[in-house]
């Protein structure tokens, strides 16, 4: 039903003109909800239905319910525990760096005259109209000024970058700072939910589970709800260990099911809606025109002494006023040489979004590279467009990319609201991603990846997300307990159930790879604040080349071997030795990495670090805890 509720999407945004301003996207969003609402219905049916036909058909729907959890289970699990880590993606890029130098701010007044002064030390080789750079805003008028070696795709790795610092006026110092591909692998492992697959395979496997996975939430809702339902907020330790995995697994599901839910259609919607025909994000076409009011407009104030760009045709994208009509032909600009001061651009942004908070301003010259599925596949970026969309503009186009939050508006991601502009008048080219001025469709798809990674409601519910992940975590893993101690053998006279070579198995494989998910990612923790580098060059030239898919590989290879020990481990001795082990050594791994980033920094820069430094602490002490618990219990 689902399937062809999509196909159905897809020839309709293709046939039916009154559906078009919604878009493929919004329309497979809205059919997949008509079809949740006829699996509610059916299981609604099937579970309240007084028929023996239908009761029959209930108690073949409890083991379907029971072996959906057992062969997805394992994977959702290691997809949960990995997505909880991603919720401190940014942070943890900026825990993994060594402390920057004292005079990496510089006065948005300045940058101007360090990009002369940078040119000069060049010998003209450098110039700001041919490179991209980015600032980093640290107050409303500073920033960090950078060099990335390469655009970067939206949500995709980091490249190798060079900071320039000015420890006096007239001078400029270069440091280049390699980044730790620590945070993308995770996110990488959380979207494929740890399996060794390259994204466009492991994507539309990973949406066939989420919808596995909605359906089994929804039968353990109607059809085993209200059998336990006087026992729901009881968790029973003495007697079978069956009534103990079950009350466990109800309780968790219970607190958890709307989180759960969402997770489920959120993930569903993402890994199969970009496979479709006319899916967003896909196309390599520049984006076509929404009308004056959203694409082509400028600034209120985006007069500051520059004349609008001139047009040879009705104005489309790149109109300089809201006003101005809506046609299809691209203008042809003719700017000023050099882009606007970021004062000014900052300033006409105010005005503009008053509630849009900016945080990183990326000028990115003509010459830039295509954002498309063939580049996003080969850098194992995510397969939806967090640009908008169409994509960045062709490489033809000049543009300024502006990032930042938005309190009062969900964003994409965490920190992804952001607006395109011509960097040497300030028109809008793209505002279809910026908070609070979205077309309906695009404001659909922004509310599920606002639910989905909990970017609204600030560090309340960030913190609330992480609970809730490791609800599911447990969730899931109390739900293959519950199915082992099921189809465990019982033999009349002997009081515990014997294991099968199906059920010993099944727990060897199911507990060893969340065991070694865990020992994974706090390996990854040890590995990230050394991958990440910041020696000083003397010029652009000295730069040490730096390859990222290498440094990537390393860490996928160190994830993988760890979960390859954590599972060959469980295969060859005592599940409880095992148990024990891992946790001691995740513990170990994850108690290290603060170290070290303490010797680092000496002291954490920002609340947020301290936070993170704090709660890796308080991780690594429960997992001590686990661990001598575990070695000092006889089961």
């Amino acid at each position: 039903m689902a399937v062809l509720c999509l196909l159905a999407a897809c020839w309709a945004d293709r046939h039916l003109a009154f559906l078009r301003p919604y878009g493929a996207t919004g329309f497979s969003l809205l059919a997949m909800i008509g079809c949740l609402a006829g699996m509610i219905v059916l299981t609604l049916c099937m579970g309240l239905g007084s028929w023996p036909r239908i009761q029959h058909l209930a108690i073949r729907y409890r083991s379907l319910h029971g072996y959906i959890g057992i062969t997805t289970g394992s994977l959702l699990a290691m997809g949960f525990l990995a997505g909880t880590v991603t919720l401190f993606a940014t942070p943890l890029q900026e825990w993994s760096q060594p402390r920057l130098p004292a005079s990496e701010t510089i006065p948005l007044t300045d940058i101007p005259s360090v990009l002369n002064h940078l040119s000069d030390m060049e010998h003209g080789h450098y110039r700001a109209t041919d490179h991209q750079y980015r600032l980093t805003l640290t107050s409303p008028v500073s920033a960090r000024l950078s060099l990335p070696a390469a655009p970067e795709l939206p949500l995709g790795r980091p490249a190798a970058q060079i900071l320039v610092t000015q420890p006096q006026a007239g001078t400029v110092q270069l440091y280049q700072l390699v980044p730790s591909p620590v945070p993308a692998v995770i996110g990488g492992l959380h979207r494929r939910m740890g399996l060794p697959l390259p994204e466009s395979w492991a994507m539309p496997l990973v949406g066939l589970i989420c919808f596995f996975y909605g359906l089994a939430l929804l039968s353990g809702i109607i059809l085993l709800l209200p059998g336990i339902w006087r026992t729901l907020m009881t968790v029973r330790l003495e007697g079978h260990a069956r009534r103990f995995w079950l009350d466990l697994h109800s309780l968790l599901g219970l607190y958890s099911l709307p989180f759960q839910l969402v997770i489920a259609l959120t993930v569903a919607l993402f890994a199969l809606a970009p496979l479709l025909p006319t899916g967003p994000g896909l196309r390599n076409s520049p984006p076509t025109t929404t009308g004056p009011a959203s694409r082509g407009a400028a600034f209120p104030e985006s007069g500051a002494g520059n004349s609008p760009p001139t047009t040879t045709g009705p104005a489309s994208r790149g109109a300089a006023f809201p006003e101005s009509g809506a046609g299809n032909s691209p203008p042809t600009t003719t700017g000023p040489a050099s882009p606007l001061p970021p004062a000014v651009i900052l300033t006409q942004m105010q005005a503009f979004a008053p509630d849009f908070r900016p945080l990183t301003l990326d000028y990115v010259p003509a010459l830039h590279m295509r954002d498309n599925l063939a580049t996003r596949q080969s850098l194992h970026a995510p397969l939806y467009d967090a640009s908008g969309f169409h994509g960045l503009p062709p490489s033809g186009q000049p543009y300024l990319l502006l990032e930042g939050t938005d309190p009062r508006n969900p964003l994409i991601g965490r920190d992804r609201g952001s607006i395109l502009l011509d960097p040497h008048t300030g028109t809008i080219l793209d505002s279809q991603n910026l908070p609070g001025r979205q077309p309906l469709a695009r404001r659909i798809l922004t509310w599920c990846l606002a639910l989905h990674f909990g970017s609204f409601g600030g560090e309340f519910v960030r913190w609330l997300y992480v609970i809730l992940g490791l609800c599911g975590v447990g969730f899931f893993h109390t739900a293959n307990q519950l199915w082992l101690n099921s189809h465990r053998r019982r033999i009349p006279g002997q009081p515990a159930p014997v294991e099968t070579s199906a059920t010993l198995w099944t727990a060897r494989l199911s507990e060893g790879s969340l065991s070694g998910c865990l020992l994974g990612l706090c390996g990854l923790m040890v590995l990230s604040p050394l991958m990440s580098h910041l020696h000083p060059v003397t010029s652009l030239t000295d730069a040490v080349p730096h390859d990222p898919e290498q440094a990537r590989q390393e860490a996928s290879l160190t994830f993988y071997a760890l979960v390859a020990l954590s599972l060959a481990s469980y295969c060859l001795f005592p599940r409880r030795v095992c148990r024990g082990m891992i946790l001691a050594l995740s513990a170990a791994c994850l108690s290290t990495a603060v170290v070290i980033v303490t010797l680092h920094h000496m002291m954490t820069r920002t609340s947020a670090l301290e936070e993170l430094t704090m709660a890796f602490a308080i991780a690594s002490l429960c997992l001590w805890y686990g661990a001598f618990h575990v070695i000092r219990s006889r089961r």
